[in-house]
């Protein structure tokens, strides 16, 4: 679990990004009352015109709850390791949110999440060749980011520690440990976190907003929640990628697929470490 430093500065960021949607919400509704020729919300592939007023709301209530669930952990909870009861638990919530989201959207909504989403007409030729290319750019530019934020925080935060699940992989001995964390990065957390933040939560500020700001605010929030400091910005630029494969293509599967090479490509690296050089 994130330690109290963590969380105090991750929680301020969380009311910060919070408190500038919702200016920016003001400050575009302003201007397309007074420029009603202007879509800027309609540009792009990804649908942003069936979200409503509801949607909004329930975006602001899934933030408030988040925010309000940051809370500094006791002793014994900060030094405590993550189990694979934990793990499992962790997995089920999440899909749990993912499932109860799309029923939302369907029942209560009245809309069509394979038709929101761009999954109905697959493309494969142009899928393939989108996940290619961002697959590359996303390894390395993240990589390069990665790099330059650990320099630049030896000296700030110089005790920062991984990230709890990169920590558990890492020195956990045991191999149903590893299993779990491996299904639930490269499976569950790309389905359950694109269908939630670039699927609902992009979807939504864009069209509040425009495709720009609602990619920032969205890939903020997607890195906030992972409640690490030293991965904030790496996170916060990989989901700007994930967000702009998604407009290319306006299909949700482009920005699931790149989450799970990209974590899949994260834990093939943390084993090749783990293995004793020769010699």
């Amino acid at each position: 679990m994130a330690d109290a430093a963590t969380i105090g500065v991750l929680r301020d960021l969380a009311i910060l990004v919070t408190i500038a949607t919702a200016l920016a919400l003001f400050g575009y509704r302003t201007l397309r009352l007074r420029r009603p020729e202007v879509s800027w919300n309609q540009e792009g592939q990804v649908l942003s015109r069936p979200y409503a007023a509801p949607d909004l709301i329930l975006l602001a209530l899934l933030g408030v709850f988040f925010i309000s669930t940051m809370q500094a952990p006791s002793g014994e909870q900060a030094d405590a390791a993550i189990s694979s009861a934990g793990i499992i638990l962790s997995m089920v919530f999440n899909l749990m949110v993912c499932a109860a989201l799309l029923l939302y959207l369907h029942r209560l909504r009245g809309l069509n999440p394979a038709e929101l989403f761009g999954l109905q007409h697959l493309h494969w030729r142009s899928i393939a060749r989108v996940v290619l290319v961002f697959a590359v750019l996303c390894l390395i530019s993240v990589s390069l980011v990665a790099i330059g934020v650990t320099r630049w925080l030896e000296d700030v935060w110089p005790d920062l520690q991984p990230q709890q699940m990169v920590e558990t992989f890492q020195t956990s001995g045991s191999l149903g440990i590893k299993v779990l964390v491996f299904i639930a990065a490269v499976v569950i957390a790309p389905l359950a976190e694109e269908t939630l933040f670039r699927g609902f939560v992009y979807g939504v500020l864009k069209r509040y907003t425009d495709a720009p700001f609602a990619a920032l605010a969205s890939s903020l929030m997607f890195a906030i929640i992972h409640l690490h400091v030293g991965s904030l910005v790496p996170l916060c630029v990989l989901a700007l990628l994930f967000c702009i494969a998604y407009e290319i293509t306006g299909c949700l599967l482009v920005p699931m697929l790149l989450h799970m090479i990209f974590n899949a490509t994260s834990i093939v690296m943390m084993l090749f470490s783990d293995v004793p050089s020769g010699g």
